[in-house]
C-alpha cells in the first residue's frame, strides 16, 4: 500500500506525463505502473518493471551531480544511489555515468535519488525550517544549497520523468531502457504572465526613485545624473508611455505569434512596495486584454498572510473585473511554503504562481510546469496549483548579460527535449522603454526564440484545468 507521500508523487508524474507527453505514452503506464518501493524489496524484485526506491534519505550535503546524455539532450543527476555492481545488476549506460541500474530480471531501478529529490524539491524540503530570509522575508536563490553547483537552472522534475518515461517505453520494446524519446514528447509551453506593478510613471514613488538616482553619483563624487530629469518631465506630461502603453504593445506582439498571456493587476493599499497606479487604470487596462485572456490578483505586499488586507483587495478586483479571480501571484514574490498554500486555498485562489526567485533565474522547485501543492503537516495534497516562476525579464539579463537570450534558448530547447512548461514573466515597463536600454527588443527575442522551438503558448490557469 502507497504511503501518502508515494501517492502524492506518483500522482505529480502521471499528471506531468499527461501535459507533456503523447497520450500513448499515459496509456502504457496505466497498464504497466511504474512501481514504488523499499529498498529493501529491491533484491527480491523479479519482472520487468521501473521500481523507484522511496525510503533513501536525501543527505545532508548536496553531491556532486554528473551528466547523461539523453534524447539529444543531457540530464543532470545527483545524489547517486549505490547497488552492486556484480552478475545481478548492470550500470547502464556505464558504471561511471550510471542513468538506470538493470537487474537480470528486467527491472530498472534509477541511478539516483530520484524520489528523495523530487519529493523534496516538491515539498521546499530545501527551505523549510531555513531561518535566514531576505529583507522581503523571502528564501533567496542565493540561499539555496543547489547554487553551489549551478542546479538552480535544471528541471530536475521533468528530466526524471522524461528518464522514467524512457525506461518504461523501451522495457516494453526490447526490455532495454530507451534514451529516444522521438515522437513522445510534446511541444515546449510556455507560460507568459505579466505584472502590472506600474502602470503611469508619473506616480510619487517613480518619480522619487528618480530624483534619488539623480543624486546618487555624488556620493561617489561624481556629476548628478541630470538624465533623470529627462524620465520625469517626460512622465509627468505623457505619464502613461512606456507602461500602460507598453501593455497594448505586448499584447500586439503576442497575438503575431499566436501566443496568450496571464495580467496580474496590483490593486489595493498603495506605497513604495504597494500599489501604485489606482483602479482607473485597471478598468482602463481590462478594456484593453482580448477576451478569454486570463486576469489574476497580483497579491499586494501587505497582504502577506493577513487575511483582512487580502480579501479586501480581491473583493475591490473582482468588483472591477466583474467575475471571480481564483489565479494570483505575490507582488514582490512573498511566499511562505508552511502557510501560504492554504491561506490562499481559503481565499478562493486556485492557481498560484509565487514560487519563483527575485534573484536568479530557475526552478524553486526543480520543476518546469505546474504541480499540486502538499501539506507535510497533514501529509496530504491540497487543491491548488502551482506554477514556479523559472524566468523574470530583469533578472534575466543582469544574470546574463549579453549571453541572455543565448541561455533562454537554451532553456527552452532542453525542455522541447523532455516536456514541459517554462513560466516567464515580463513587466510593462520592461518592454519597451528608453530608460531601460537593456531590455529594448529583449521580449520580441524571446518570442522568437519560442517559435523557433515550436512552443505553444498556455497559461498557468489553462495547464491545471487540463488536471484532474
Amino acid at each position: 500500500m502507497d504511503t501518502p507521500e508515494v501517492s502524492y508523487l506518483r500522482k505529480q508524474i502521471l499528471n506531468h506525463i499527461s501535459l507533456f507527453f503523447d497520450s500513448s505514452v499515459r496509456s502504457l503506464l496505466d497498464r504497466n505502473p511504474i512501481r514504488f518501493v523499499a529498498s529493501s524489496e529491491l533484491a527480491g524484485l523479479k519482472e520487468k518493471a521501473v521500481a523507484i526506491p522511496y525510503d533513501i534519505p536525501i543527505p545532508n550535503r548536496q553531491e556532486k551531480p554528473y551528466s547523461v546524455r539523453f534524447n539529444g539532450t543531457e540530464l543532470t543527476l545527483w545524489n547517486r544511489i549505490t547497488v552492486p555492481l556484480d552478475d545481478v545488476w548492470e550500470a547502464i549506460p556505464n558504471a561511471s555515468t550510471p542513468l538506470w541500474y538493470r537487474s537480470r530480471q528486467g527491472t530498472l531501478i534509477p541511478a539516483w535519488n530520484l524520489f528523495g529529490n523530487l519529493s523534496h524539491l516538491l515539498t521546499f524540503g530545501e527551505e523549510r525550517g531555513f531561518a535566514q530570509k531576505d529583507r522581503h522575508g523571502r528564501f533567496a536563490a542565493a540561499f539555496s544549497p543547489r547554487l553551489q553547483y549551478d542546479l538552480l537552472e535544471i528541471p530536475a522534475f521533468n528530466e526524471a520523468v522524461a528518464a522514467v518515461v524512457g525506461g518504461c517505453v523501451g522495457l516494453h520494446a526490447d526490455g532495454q531502457p530507451s534514451f529516444d524519446l522521438s515522437g513522445l514528447v510534446k511541444s515546449p509551453v510556455i507560460s507568459l504572465s505579466h505584472d502590472c506593478d506600474i502602470l503611469r510613471g508619473n506616480d510619487l514613488w517613480t518619480q522619487s526613485v528618480r530624483g534619488v538616482r539623480m543624486f546618487l553619483p555624488l556620493a561617489r563624487a561624481r556629476p548628478p545624473a541630470i538624465s533623470n530629469l529627462w524620465w520625469i518631465a517626460r512622465n509627468a506630461v505623457a505619464p502613461r508611455r512606456y507602461y500602460f502603453d507598453n501593455v497594448l504593445g505586448m499584447i500586439d506582439l503576442e497575438r503575431c505569434f499566436g501566443f496568450n498571456s496571464t495580467f496580474y493587476l496590483l490593486n489595493g493599499r498603495s506605497g513604495r512596495f504597494g500599489a501604485r497606479s489606482g483602479l482607473a487604470i485597471i478598468s482602463d487596462i481590462l478594456k484593453q486584454i482580448p477576451k478569454g485572456w486570463d486576469i489574476g490578483m497580483h497579491y499586494n505586499y501587505d497582504t502577506f498572510l493577513e487575511s483582512g488586507r487580502f480579501e479586501k483587495q480581491r473583493c475591490q478586483l473582482e468588483r472591477v473585473v466583474e467575475s471571480e479571480v481564483a489565479v494570483g501571484r505575490a507582488h514582490y514574490l512573498r511566499f511562505d511554503p508552511a502557510s501560504s498554500f492554504t491561506f490562499l486555498l481559503n481565499h478562493g485562489i486556485r492557481v498560484d504562481e509565487s514560487s519563483g526567485y527575485a534573484d536568479r533565474i530557475g526552478y524553486r522547485n526543480g520543476i518546469a510546469g505546474c504541480f499540486q501543492a502538499y501539506d507535510t503537516v497533514s501529509r496530504q495534497p491540497l487543491y491548488i496549483w502551482e506554477m514556479p516562476l523559472a524566468v523574470m525579464d530583469a533578472v534575466l539579463v543582469k544574470q546574463h548579460g549579453s549571453g541572455a537570450i543565448e541561455k533562454f534558448s537554451r532553456l527552452i530547447g532542453h525542455l522541447g527535449r523532455i516536456g514541459g512548461a517554462l513560466s516567464i514573466v515580463f513587466h510593462p515597463g520592461e518592454f519597451f522603454n528608453p530608460e531601460r536600454r537593456e531590455m529594448m527588443g529583449v521580449y520580441h527575442k524571446i518570442l522568437i526564440e519560442c517559435r523557433q522551438a515550436g512552443a505553444v503558448s498556455a497559461t498557468a490557469a489553462m495547464l491545471a484545468e487540463k488536471l484532474p
